[in-house]
């Protein structure tokens, strides 16, 4: 067979490194050498994307150019968000300075052993198995052999890992996700949770280091594509590339969407004497006084951000802003990740995304897990807040390219973009 566009033999051979001499090789079988368990993963996904592409190539006969990325540049910074997403929530978990989540003590014979906040040490492995997720779910769409690859080898890292995991209460399902049982994980023996996802060399450290790689992949093929951007506008006329595919008037809205999602979230998650949450005395009728929550107000901020969180995501569902696009399917996944334990305190997940919330339940429900959900550390509020902030933030960068001028020195709005004033008027 001729050699097809980066795809040699021993791209081939190392593709299916795991396939053995049927003769030497019990898990072998003789559907062309390869072992079941290349062809069970094959039939779980594992290698769908990465076997498309490269017969892709051969049905193309290696015409595709080397200098083009096939990938868009709306996956390629969708994976290097998600790689982003995951190399913070694993290095929260490495981190080993005096911001450690692991702390070494002393009992009274003298030995030492590995301690932590069992709750706090739960929610940050959680953040992490939901980054771990999302990075398969981006890496999946990609069509570059490269990404595909070092997804293909995290996968594989975790499969060989599968066992310590169950052992901590996280497991690998059907479809390479990982999902964890919170009782499980903080049942676990602390010295092996801390094995896995802090030394150096452990699991989360080798996951940490394959999420680089992916970014590292997917920035060389997004340079790809933006050289060939470039190109296509040179042919176009259009020299300059400081433009945004959304109009000025699209972008506005976004940025007051996200600013105005912000600022109610902000009010839920405060802490200190300014909290929602903090426990207040009323007198009844009868001259009796009870103390709790205040769950008419704290009722009031959550519709009043939940209203604000569904015109976000309507304002963002037509841009056509990679980086915009990317956040808002991240908020979106984040918040399903939550899905049952919003569902626990009144608040429903739409078939659009949207959200909904039955004020009798919501009253009714446990203030303090309503609490957790919007304050807790790497919770729903964090993790909604971090993605607002993405959206807020590249809603305002792609803004200032609303208006450019062309090398000939004539004003030029790209796509539909106009200058504020006009958009907005």
């Amino acid at each position: 067979m001729a050699n097809i566009s980066g795809y040699d033999s021993y791209s081939m051979s190392t593709l299916f490194s795991s396939t053995g001499n049927a003769g030497n090789n019990t898990t072998a079988s003789d559907m062309l050498g390869i072992s079941y368990t290349d062809y069970a993963s094959i039939r779980n996904g594992s290698y769908r994307k990465l076997l498309s592409s490269y017969y892709q190539n051969v049905e193309n006969d290696g015409k595709t150019s080397s200098s083009e990325s096939k990938d868009s540049k709306q996956t390629l910074t969708s994976i290097r968000s998600a790689a982003s997403d995951l190399k913070e929530s694993a290095s929260v978990l490495l981190d080993k300075g005096k911001n450690s989540l692991f702390k070494t003590k002393t009992d009274e014979m003298g030995n030492s052993y590995v301690d932590y906040d069992t709750d706090e040490v739960y929610k940050a492995v959680k953040s992490f198995v939901e980054d771990y997720n999302s990075l398969l779910d981006s890496a999946a769409e990609s069509d570059t052999t490269s990404i595909l690859r070092t997804a293909k080898s995290m996968v594989s890292y975790t499969e060989a890992n599968e066992k310590a995991l169950a052992q901590i209460g996280i497991t690998v399902g059907s479809d390479n996700k990982l999902s964890i049982d919170e009782d499980k994980f903080k049942e676990a023996s602390k010295a092996r949770v801390q094995s896995l996802f802090q030394s150096t060399g452990g699991y989360a450290y080798q996951i940490n280091a394959k999420a680089t790689s992916l970014d590292s992949c997917a920035a060389t093929e997004e340079k790809k594509a933006g050289d060939s951007d470039k190109a296509e506008s040179y042919k176009a006329g259009i020299k300059s590339t400081s433009t945004s595919k959304d109009s000025a008037k699209t972008l506005g809205t976004i940025e007051e969407a996200a600013e105005d999602a912000n600022k109610t979230l902000a009010v839920l998650r405060k802490t200190g004497t300014e909290s929602l949450f903090n426990m207040i005395t009323k007198t009844n009728e009868d001259g009796s006084t009870v103390t709790g929550y205040d769950t008419d107000a704290i009722y009031k901020a959550v519709k009043n951000f939940i209203e604000d969180y569904n015109t976000l995501l309507d304002k963002t569902e037509d841009s056509e802003t990679t980086s915009i696009l990317s956040a808002r399917k991240s908020m979106i996944n984040s918040t399903s990740s939550y899905k049952t334990s919003l569902s626990a305190v009144g608040i429903t997940i739409g078939s659009d995304n949207s959200l909904s919330i039955d004020e009798e339940k919501f009253k009714d429900a446990d203030m303090a897990r309503v609490k957790s959900l919007f304050q807790d550390s790497y919770g729903f509020g964090y993790q909604t807040e971090k993605q607002i902030s993405k959206i807020d933030t590249s809603a305002e960068k792609e803004a200032s390219k609303s208006n450019t001028y062309s090398d000939s020195g004539s004003y030029t709005n790209n796509y539909t973009s106009g200058d504020w004033y006009n958009s907005l008027i």
